[in-house]
């Protein structure tokens, strides 16, 4: 193996392990280097000599370059290396002896890579070093997806004679691709560049809908012109379920379909040869090979290749193998990133039914609210709030944040909603409201039982201002911005609800005046970070007064604008916030 040091002698066995391995590395989709320590007069790492690359790492490598003196082209030099921390990062490996792992972006625009890079470093022996780095699956699979030249077979391709080790290398490649994200659209043109450029010069996906129409979803092919001629000629040609050949016959049937006329494969027609009369100008493909995409038995669309580029030859049975794996491999990621959108426009549903629709035009105040439901695209969150009429010209204000994520933290947020919501029609006591939601949380059997936290409040017309009742329950304290500028938290601190069956709670009141904001949040708020530094209730407490006099819409906004900016990434927890301003 390249880098070996182990101070033994090879055997004939070690020598054909080695090469076994290295030949191993060769097909790895990942970036794989081995080099070799540079160090000081005090036996410190300074500096890396290339030793070994492997065939995506030499991808990047200019041709003709030398290795010593650290890496060097596109893909491993040093400047960029130096520039993005990773030198730094390996040379404290060989120091010290402890693999790193990180994640960094190019230091330029124009380097070879333009997505974000993951890096693993370890120390082998005490002077080497293997670095692998993982580059992004989909741009690298593209890359590495164009045709080569293929012993015994002129076309350059991937096709007929091509190669166990090419065909390897396209399903390795497709994999990658397939693997790379569960959003729909972005699956679906995986499957089409999973095959162009290597097997094919374009590709069509074509799925059957809740109706069994067929609809194409993806398509792609290597020459922007006939890409757009393709998916002219498609989308004035759907195919017909009933067709005698063609996209319509291969899902019938299940059996693949192949010939010259790509026309033919988009058959709208049942009949052959009925619909050749709505062809216009030449066929954008010589070639064509469809195969079912099939799911558990059941054909739930197909997928077409074609072929038009000079030289390479038409699809022949011996493509058949090839393009049927790729399609059995492609209907798990088709069927997860189907499942995956379903789940996520389920728990949006749901999500938005735990909320008010709108928020109520209230008579002498400002309303606003956002509600974020985290990272989590399938799982509910526990956090709501809620505005609702109580007693005469009185409004009662809940907002609060159930435990956990998922349907049973949905389930509990809706009961504690409507409890709050029903008890509210016989009492406009915050506190009264608070021992209503921990009775109903105890009374869940222990398997599903859960804590929350809840702000409630009530608000009266009193003079020109609003007479505020509060009542926490484990819950943030509410910032109270007054008509000066000034914040400060308000309510007294009580016990989490759903815990202990007599908890510590008690009800406070403030005079409103006109222009004074009352802003309630979650604690995901409070607790996203940044570097691992959250933005806590000082960074909410910067925001207000950084807005004196503006309205809840405005400082509402600000505040989601600060936890985007705090970190650009999403938010990793669920968060609501709700502003109300006196008029």
């Amino acid at each position: 193996m390249p880098g070996a040091d182990d101070g033994h002698a090879d055997t004939p066995e070690d020598r054909a392990a080695d090469r076994l391995l290295a030949e191993a590395f060769e097909l790895l989709p990942d970036a794989v280097s081995i080099s070799v320590a540079v160090r000081d007069a005090d036996g410190r790492a300074v500096d890396l000599c290339l030793e070994y690359a492997n065939a995506a790492a030499r991808t990047g490598r200019t041709p003709g370059a030398v290795p010593a003196q650290g890496p060097r082209g596109d893909l491993w030099s040093r400047a960029r290396t130096a520039g993005d921390g990773v030198l730094a990062a390996c040379l404290d490996v060989l120091n010290t002896g402890l693999p790193e792992h990180g994640v960094f972006a190019p230091a330029r625009e124009s380097a070879h890579r333009t997505t974000d890079h993951e890096y693993r470093a370890f120390r082998l022996g005490k002077d080497r070093l293997l670095l692998v780095l993982s580059t992004d699956r989909r741009a690298q699979a593209l890359e590495r997806a164009r045709p080569r030249p293929d012993p015994g077979d002129g076309d350059g391709g991937a096709g007929s004679g091509g190669n166990d080790r090419e065909r390897l290398r396209i399903l390795a490649d497709a994999g990658a691709l397939l693997g790379a994200s569960l959003d729909r659209e972005a699956t679906f043109a995986a499957v089409t560049n999973s095959v162009v450029p290597s097997l094919a010069d374009g590709c069509l996906l074509y799925l059957a809908d809740d109706t069994g129409r067929l609809v194409l979803t993806a398509l792609a092919h290597r020459d922007p012109r006939r890409q757009r001629e393709l998916r002219d000629l498609a989308e004035a040609s759907p195919p017909h379920p009933d067709a005698e050949d063609g996209v319509g016959a291969v899902v019938r049937t299940g059996r693949h379909e192949r010939g010259t006329d790509v026309t033919r494969a988009l058959s709208p027609s049942p009949y052959a040869g009925e619909d050749r009369r709505t062809r216009r100008g030449p066929s954008p493909a010589d070639s064509w090979l469809a195969v079912p995409v099939d799911r558990s038995g059941t054909v739930i669309g197909a997928m077409v290749l074609v072929r038009a580029s000079p030289g390479r030859s038409p699809f022949t049975e011996e493509d058949v193998p090839l393009a049927r794996e790729l399609s059995r491999r492609a209907t798990p990621a088709i069927e997860n990133a189907r499942r995956h959108a379903e789940q996520t426009e389920v728990a949006r549903r749901l999500q938005e039914s735990l909320l008010p629709r709108a928020l109520p035009e209230v008579p002498g105040l400002e309303l606003s609210a956002r509600h974020h439901p985290g990272e989590k695209g399938t799982l509910m969150g526990g956090d709501f709030y809620d505005v609702f009429p109580s007693g005469s010209q009185g409004w009662t204000i809940a907002v609060g944040d159930v435990a956990g994520k998922g349907p049973q933290a949905a389930a509990l947020t809706g009961l504690v909603r409507h409890t709050v919501r029903a008890t509210g029609r016989n009492t406009t006591d915050p506190t009264a409201l608070l021992r209503a939601v921990n009775t109903a949380l105890l009374e869940e059997p222990p398997s599903t039982r859960r804590f929350c936290t809840t702000a409630c409040a009530t608000l009266r017309p009193d003079g020109s201002g609003m007479r505020l009742a509060l009542a926490l329950g484990g819950h943030p304290h509410p910032l109270l911005r007054r008509s000066d500028g000034t914040v400060v938290p308000v309510g007294h601190p009580g016990t989490l609800l759903g815990v202990v069956n007599e908890p510590r709670l008690r009800t406070v009141h403030h005079t409103l005046d006109p222009g004074d904001l009352l802003l309630f949040y979650t604690d995901g708020v409070t607790e996203h970070r940044s570097d691992g530094v959250m933005l806590g209730e000082a960074g909410v407490h910067t925001v207000l007064a950084r807005t004196p006099g503006a309205s809840a819409e405005a400082a509402v906004r600000l505040l989601e604008e600060e936890i985007a900016a705090h970190d650009p990434g999403a938010p990793t927890d669920d968060f609501a916030i709700l502003g109300v301003r006196v008029r």
